[in-house]
Protein backbone atom coordinates (compact mmCIF):
# COMPACT_ATOMS: atom_id res chain seq x y z
CA UNK A 1 0.00 0.00 0.00
CA UNK A 2 2.78 2.13 0.53
CA UNK A 3 4.62 1.95 -2.77
CA UNK A 4 0.89 2.39 -4.10
CA UNK A 5 0.52 6.31 -2.37
CA UNK A 6 4.06 6.68 -3.23
CA UNK A 7 3.18 6.24 -7.58
CA UNK A 8 0.57 8.13 -7.09
CA UNK A 9 1.51 11.13 -5.32
CA UNK A 10 3.26 12.80 -8.26
CA UNK A 11 0.10 11.78 -10.76
CA UNK A 12 -2.03 13.53 -7.86
CA UNK A 13 0.38 16.74 -7.75
CA UNK A 14 0.08 16.84 -11.54
CA UNK A 15 -3.51 16.97 -11.70
CA UNK A 16 -3.65 19.95 -8.78
CA UNK A 17 -1.45 22.06 -10.82
CA UNK A 18 -3.16 21.50 -14.06
CA UNK A 19 -6.19 22.44 -12.13
CA UNK A 20 -4.61 25.67 -10.31
CA UNK A 21 -3.67 26.80 -14.15
CA UNK A 22 -7.18 26.68 -15.46
CA UNK A 23 -8.53 28.55 -12.33
CA UNK A 24 -6.23 31.05 -12.52
CA UNK A 25 -5.58 31.70 -15.88
CA UNK A 26 -8.85 31.13 -17.76
CA UNK A 27 -10.83 34.17 -16.37
CA UNK A 28 -7.86 36.18 -17.90
CA UNK A 29 -7.73 34.82 -21.12
CA UNK A 30 -11.78 35.45 -21.48
CA UNK A 31 -11.33 38.91 -22.54
CA UNK A 32 -12.17 40.05 -25.98
CA UNK A 33 -8.65 40.98 -27.56
CA UNK A 34 -7.44 37.53 -26.43
CA UNK A 35 -8.38 34.25 -28.36
CA UNK A 36 -10.68 31.63 -26.86
CA UNK A 37 -8.61 29.45 -24.19
CA UNK A 38 -9.19 26.08 -26.59
CA UNK A 39 -7.27 27.94 -29.21
CA UNK A 40 -4.32 27.59 -27.16
CA UNK A 41 -4.47 23.91 -26.49
CA UNK A 42 -1.58 21.44 -27.98
CA UNK A 43 0.16 24.86 -29.89
CA UNK A 44 3.87 25.32 -29.99
CA UNK A 45 5.60 27.83 -28.35
CA UNK A 46 9.36 28.86 -28.50
CA UNK A 47 9.55 29.79 -25.23
CA UNK A 48 10.74 27.37 -22.32
CA UNK A 49 13.01 24.99 -24.65
CA UNK A 50 16.05 23.84 -23.83
CA UNK A 51 19.59 25.55 -24.52
CA UNK A 52 21.62 24.01 -27.00
CA UNK A 53 24.45 23.44 -24.14
CA UNK A 54 22.16 21.93 -22.04
CA UNK A 55 22.94 18.26 -21.07
CA UNK A 56 19.91 16.95 -20.79
CA UNK A 57 17.54 18.82 -23.52
CA UNK A 58 14.26 18.41 -24.78
CA UNK A 59 15.05 17.88 -28.17
CA UNK A 60 16.93 15.39 -30.37
CA UNK A 61 20.78 15.33 -30.46
CA UNK A 62 23.22 13.11 -32.37
CA UNK A 63 27.04 13.03 -31.54
CA UNK A 64 30.00 10.97 -32.83
CA UNK A 65 32.48 12.16 -30.26
CA UNK A 66 36.03 10.82 -29.23
CA UNK A 67 35.28 10.24 -25.46
CA UNK A 68 37.30 9.46 -22.21
CA UNK A 69 37.80 5.88 -22.30
CA UNK A 70 37.89 3.50 -18.65
CA UNK A 71 37.65 -0.46 -18.50
CA UNK A 72 34.09 -0.40 -17.46
CA UNK A 73 32.58 1.28 -20.80
CA UNK A 74 35.37 -0.91 -22.85
CA UNK A 75 33.32 -4.01 -23.66
CA UNK A 76 36.48 -4.98 -25.81
CA UNK A 77 39.08 -4.20 -23.44
CA UNK A 78 40.88 -2.19 -25.50
CA UNK A 79 43.42 -0.20 -23.23
CA UNK A 80 43.13 2.84 -25.06
CA UNK A 81 42.72 6.07 -23.16
CA UNK A 82 40.49 7.93 -25.70
CA UNK A 83 38.15 6.04 -28.27
CA UNK A 84 35.30 7.10 -30.52
CA UNK A 85 31.66 6.36 -29.71
CA UNK A 86 28.07 7.21 -30.42
CA UNK A 87 25.30 9.47 -28.46
CA UNK A 88 21.89 10.09 -29.20
CA UNK A 89 19.67 11.75 -27.72
CA UNK A 90 15.80 12.02 -28.31
CA UNK A 91 13.49 14.57 -26.48
CA UNK A 92 10.59 16.37 -27.16
CA UNK A 93 8.81 18.93 -25.36
CA UNK A 94 4.95 17.86 -26.08
CA UNK A 95 2.61 20.97 -25.66
CA UNK A 96 -0.69 21.13 -23.95
CA UNK A 97 -1.21 24.65 -23.89
CA UNK A 98 0.16 27.78 -24.82
CA UNK A 99 -0.38 31.74 -25.45
CA UNK A 100 -0.93 35.36 -24.77
CA UNK A 101 -2.44 36.88 -21.41
CA UNK A 102 -4.00 39.58 -20.89
CA UNK A 103 -2.90 42.97 -23.38
CA UNK A 104 0.04 40.82 -24.50
CA UNK A 105 2.65 41.82 -22.06
CA UNK A 106 2.64 38.24 -21.19
CA UNK A 107 2.62 34.57 -22.01
CA UNK A 108 1.95 31.18 -20.71
CA UNK A 109 3.41 27.86 -21.80
CA UNK A 110 2.46 24.78 -20.74
CA UNK A 111 4.71 21.28 -21.75
CA UNK A 112 4.98 17.60 -20.82
CA UNK A 113 8.76 16.85 -21.65
CA UNK A 114 10.54 13.18 -22.31
CA UNK A 115 13.25 12.31 -23.48
CA UNK A 116 15.89 9.14 -23.62
CA UNK A 117 19.86 9.23 -24.59
CA UNK A 118 21.37 6.33 -25.67
CA UNK A 119 25.02 5.61 -25.30
CA UNK A 120 26.55 2.64 -28.33
CA UNK A 121 29.85 2.00 -28.64
CA UNK A 122 28.93 1.30 -32.68
CA UNK A 123 33.50 1.27 -32.60
CA UNK A 124 33.73 -2.67 -30.97
CA UNK A 125 33.40 -5.30 -33.90
CA UNK A 126 31.94 -8.15 -32.01
CA UNK A 127 28.89 -6.97 -30.78
CA UNK A 128 28.73 -2.68 -30.99
CA UNK A 129 27.08 -2.59 -27.48
CA UNK A 130 24.54 -0.63 -25.92
CA UNK A 131 26.45 1.04 -22.97
CA UNK A 132 24.12 2.71 -21.04
CA UNK A 133 20.29 4.00 -21.25
CA UNK A 134 18.91 7.30 -20.04
CA UNK A 135 14.91 8.07 -19.67
CA UNK A 136 13.35 11.27 -17.84
CA UNK A 137 9.79 11.98 -17.89
CA UNK A 138 7.99 14.63 -16.89
CA UNK A 139 4.50 16.31 -15.49
CA UNK A 140 3.21 19.62 -16.84
CA UNK A 141 5.99 21.65 -16.69
CA UNK A 142 4.81 25.72 -16.68
CA UNK A 143 6.80 28.71 -17.73
CA UNK A 144 5.43 32.27 -17.89
CA UNK A 145 6.49 35.15 -20.02
CA UNK A 146 7.21 38.43 -19.42
CA UNK A 147 7.44 40.43 -22.76
CA UNK A 148 9.13 44.39 -22.23
CA UNK A 149 10.84 44.32 -25.81
CA UNK A 150 13.35 46.68 -24.16
CA UNK A 151 16.45 47.00 -26.01
CA UNK A 152 18.61 44.52 -23.85
CA UNK A 153 15.73 42.97 -22.05
CA UNK A 154 12.92 41.47 -24.43
CA UNK A 155 11.52 38.96 -22.16
CA UNK A 156 12.64 37.24 -19.26
CA UNK A 157 10.83 33.69 -17.67
CA UNK A 158 9.89 31.56 -14.92
CA UNK A 159 9.66 27.72 -15.49
CA UNK A 160 8.31 25.44 -12.82
CA UNK A 161 8.36 21.85 -12.93
CA UNK A 162 7.11 20.29 -9.73
CA UNK A 163 7.64 16.24 -10.94
CA UNK A 164 9.92 14.86 -13.03
CA UNK A 165 12.09 11.42 -12.84
CA UNK A 166 15.44 9.87 -13.88
CA UNK A 167 15.90 6.50 -14.64
CA UNK A 168 19.19 4.96 -15.86
CA UNK A 169 20.27 1.49 -17.07
CA UNK A 170 22.99 -0.13 -17.95
CA UNK A 171 23.58 -2.16 -21.16
CA UNK A 172 23.27 -6.07 -20.63
CA UNK A 173 26.48 -6.75 -22.46
CA UNK A 174 28.13 -4.42 -19.91
CA UNK A 175 26.32 -5.95 -16.92
CA UNK A 176 27.21 -9.71 -18.18
CA UNK A 177 31.26 -8.39 -18.42
CA UNK A 178 30.80 -7.15 -15.21
CA UNK A 179 29.39 -10.31 -13.39
CA UNK A 180 31.59 -12.66 -15.47
CA UNK A 181 34.98 -10.58 -13.84
CA UNK A 182 33.34 -10.78 -10.59
CA UNK A 183 33.02 -7.32 -9.41
CA UNK A 184 31.53 -6.88 -6.33
CA UNK A 185 29.01 -4.30 -7.68
CA UNK A 186 27.00 -5.15 -11.07
CA UNK A 187 24.98 -2.13 -11.04
CA UNK A 188 23.78 0.96 -9.00
CA UNK A 189 19.95 2.30 -9.42
CA UNK A 190 20.06 5.60 -10.34
CA UNK A 191 16.40 6.71 -10.03
CA UNK A 192 14.67 9.13 -8.56
CA UNK A 193 11.68 11.86 -8.60
CA UNK A 194 12.77 15.56 -8.43
CA UNK A 195 11.41 18.92 -9.12
CA UNK A 196 13.46 21.89 -11.51
CA UNK A 197 13.33 25.82 -11.21
CA UNK A 198 15.07 28.03 -13.61
CA UNK A 199 14.58 31.51 -14.47
CA UNK A 200 15.75 33.05 -18.29
CA UNK A 201 16.59 36.47 -19.82
CA UNK A 202 16.14 36.66 -23.09
CA UNK A 203 14.22 33.25 -24.48
CA UNK A 204 15.41 33.10 -28.26
CA UNK A 205 11.81 32.87 -29.54
CA UNK A 206 12.81 31.72 -33.11
CA UNK A 207 13.64 35.87 -33.72
CA UNK A 208 15.91 36.54 -36.56
CA UNK A 209 17.80 38.72 -34.68
CA UNK A 210 20.83 38.47 -32.51
CA UNK A 211 20.35 37.59 -28.98
CA UNK A 212 21.69 36.91 -25.67
CA UNK A 213 20.15 34.33 -23.47
CA UNK A 214 21.41 33.61 -19.71
CA UNK A 215 19.35 31.16 -18.02
CA UNK A 216 19.67 29.78 -14.26
CA UNK A 217 18.43 27.04 -12.76
CA UNK A 218 17.81 24.13 -9.70
CA UNK A 219 17.04 20.63 -9.20
CA UNK A 220 15.62 19.43 -5.79
CA UNK A 221 15.31 15.81 -4.84
CA UNK A 222 11.92 14.69 -3.62
CA UNK A 223 13.30 12.43 -1.48
CA UNK A 224 17.09 14.06 -0.29
CA UNK A 225 17.57 11.25 2.18
CA UNK A 226 17.44 8.48 -0.26
CA UNK A 227 19.57 10.43 -2.62
CA UNK A 228 20.36 9.62 -6.40
CA UNK A 229 21.04 6.45 -6.43
CA UNK A 230 20.90 3.13 -4.09
CA UNK A 231 22.59 -0.39 -4.48
CA UNK A 232 20.29 -3.06 -4.07
CA UNK A 233 21.50 -6.42 -2.52
CA UNK A 234 21.47 -8.66 -5.09
CA UNK A 235 23.30 -6.00 -7.49
CA UNK A 236 26.22 -5.80 -5.20
CA UNK A 237 28.17 -4.61 -1.98
CA UNK A 238 25.75 -1.98 -0.55
CA UNK A 239 28.73 -1.37 1.48
CA UNK A 240 31.05 0.00 -1.21
CA UNK A 241 28.69 2.95 -1.54
CA UNK A 242 29.54 6.36 0.56
CA UNK A 243 26.94 8.74 -0.29
CA UNK A 244 26.05 12.22 1.23
CA UNK A 245 23.74 14.29 1.79
CA UNK A 246 23.56 16.67 -1.24
CA UNK A 247 19.98 16.71 -2.60
CA UNK A 248 20.42 19.21 -5.05
CA UNK A 249 21.70 19.65 -8.81
CA UNK A 250 22.30 23.45 -10.00
CA UNK A 251 23.42 25.00 -13.63
CA UNK A 252 24.17 28.11 -15.42
CA UNK A 253 23.37 28.69 -18.82
CA UNK A 254 24.20 31.35 -21.84
CA UNK A 255 23.69 31.02 -25.37
CA UNK A 256 24.68 33.85 -27.66
CA UNK A 257 22.82 33.59 -31.53
CA UNK A 258 23.93 35.77 -34.13
CA UNK A 259 21.29 38.08 -36.36
CA UNK A 260 19.93 35.53 -39.19
CA UNK A 261 22.22 35.01 -42.49
CA UNK A 262 20.72 35.39 -45.70
CA UNK A 263 17.95 34.45 -44.31
CA UNK A 264 18.80 31.21 -43.52
CA UNK A 265 20.77 30.56 -40.66
CA UNK A 266 22.71 31.74 -37.31
CA UNK A 267 25.92 31.47 -35.96
CA UNK A 268 25.48 30.13 -32.54
CA UNK A 269 27.42 29.59 -28.99
CA UNK A 270 25.82 28.06 -25.99
CA UNK A 271 27.76 26.91 -22.82
CA UNK A 272 26.54 25.67 -20.18
CA UNK A 273 27.82 25.00 -16.37
CA UNK A 274 26.91 22.61 -13.73
CA UNK A 275 27.08 21.78 -10.17
CA UNK A 276 26.29 17.67 -9.63
CA UNK A 277 27.58 14.81 -7.28
CA UNK A 278 29.72 12.93 -8.22
CA UNK A 279 28.21 9.59 -6.82
CA UNK A 280 30.34 7.45 -4.30
CA UNK A 281 30.86 4.01 -5.10
CA UNK A 282 34.22 2.87 -6.65
CA UNK A 283 35.27 2.74 -10.16
CA UNK A 284 36.86 -0.66 -10.35
CA UNK A 285 40.21 -1.48 -13.08
CA UNK A 286 40.50 -5.64 -13.28
CA UNK A 287 43.49 -7.50 -14.95
CA UNK A 288 42.84 -10.73 -16.99
CA UNK A 289 43.01 -13.06 -13.99
CA UNK A 290 40.18 -10.78 -12.58
CA UNK A 291 41.94 -9.82 -9.79
CA UNK A 292 39.18 -6.69 -9.26
CA UNK A 293 40.98 -3.39 -8.08
CA UNK A 294 39.20 -0.31 -6.56
CA UNK A 295 39.33 2.22 -3.64
CA UNK A 296 36.36 3.35 -1.64
CA UNK A 297 34.99 6.89 -2.94
CA UNK A 298 33.38 9.83 -1.17
CA UNK A 299 30.28 11.45 -2.92
CA UNK A 300 31.22 15.22 -3.34
CA UNK A 301 30.18 18.24 -5.71
CA UNK A 302 31.88 18.95 -9.21
CA UNK A 303 31.47 21.17 -11.76
CA UNK A 304 30.98 20.16 -15.38
CA UNK A 305 31.24 22.58 -18.58
CA UNK A 306 29.58 21.57 -21.82
CA UNK A 307 29.89 23.83 -25.21
CA UNK A 308 28.19 23.94 -28.21
CA UNK A 309 29.73 25.84 -31.00
CA UNK A 310 28.38 25.64 -34.31
CA UNK A 311 25.49 27.11 -37.01
CA UNK A 312 21.52 27.05 -36.75
CA UNK A 313 19.75 27.01 -39.67
CA UNK A 314 16.54 27.95 -40.07
CA UNK A 315 13.45 26.99 -42.06
CA UNK A 316 12.27 30.32 -42.89
CA UNK A 317 8.29 28.91 -43.41
CA UNK A 318 7.89 27.30 -40.24
CA UNK A 319 9.01 27.60 -36.67
CA UNK A 320 7.62 24.57 -35.10
CA UNK A 321 9.24 22.02 -34.16
CA UNK A 322 11.61 20.51 -36.15
CA UNK A 323 12.61 23.23 -38.61
CA UNK A 324 15.73 24.51 -37.16
CA UNK A 325 18.95 21.89 -37.30
CA UNK A 326 22.52 22.71 -35.66
CA UNK A 327 25.90 21.86 -36.75
CA UNK A 328 28.72 22.17 -34.76
CA UNK A 329 30.92 21.16 -32.54
CA UNK A 330 30.40 20.01 -28.64
CA UNK A 331 32.79 19.57 -25.84
CA UNK A 332 32.13 18.45 -22.54
CA UNK A 333 34.33 18.51 -19.30
CA UNK A 334 33.16 16.85 -16.11
CA UNK A 335 32.03 13.58 -14.15
CA UNK A 336 30.18 11.23 -17.03
CA UNK A 337 26.96 12.82 -17.31
CA UNK A 338 25.78 8.72 -18.43
CA UNK A 339 23.62 6.47 -15.60
CA UNK A 340 25.42 4.45 -13.46
CA UNK A 341 28.84 6.24 -14.08
CA UNK A 342 28.53 9.22 -12.36
CA UNK A 343 31.08 8.25 -10.19
CA UNK A 344 33.70 8.99 -12.83
CA UNK A 345 35.66 12.38 -12.77
CA UNK A 346 37.45 13.69 -15.42
CA UNK A 347 35.21 12.71 -18.27
CA UNK A 348 36.37 13.96 -21.81
CA UNK A 349 34.24 14.91 -25.02
CA UNK A 350 34.86 16.16 -28.15
CA UNK A 351 33.41 15.31 -31.28
CA UNK A 352 30.81 16.69 -34.17
CA UNK A 353 27.41 17.43 -32.64
CA UNK A 354 23.63 17.46 -34.65
CA UNK A 355 20.83 18.81 -33.64
CA UNK A 356 17.25 19.09 -34.13
CA UNK A 357 14.66 21.56 -32.60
Amino acid sequence: MIDIVRLMKPIQYCKILLVIIWCFFSPVMSFSENPPFIDGCFRYSPYGQSLLADVHPNFVRFDVASVTNHQEWDWGQTGKSMRWNTFGHFGINLPLWSGRLKEGKSSLVVTLPVSASIWLDLGEPVTAPVVNTDYRIAGPVVTYVHHTDSYLIRNYSISFAPYKHESTHLGDEMTIQRIDNHLPLTRANVSYHYSEYAFTLNEPNCNKRSCHTFRIGLMLLWNARRGWYFIDATDGDGTLAQPRFSPWEAYLQYQYQSPLKKGLFHYVASVEVRNRALYGYPEFTWSPETVVLYELQDERRVFTYNVFLGLRFCNPKNTSYFSRASVGLRAYHGNNPYGQFRNHANFNHVGLCIVFE
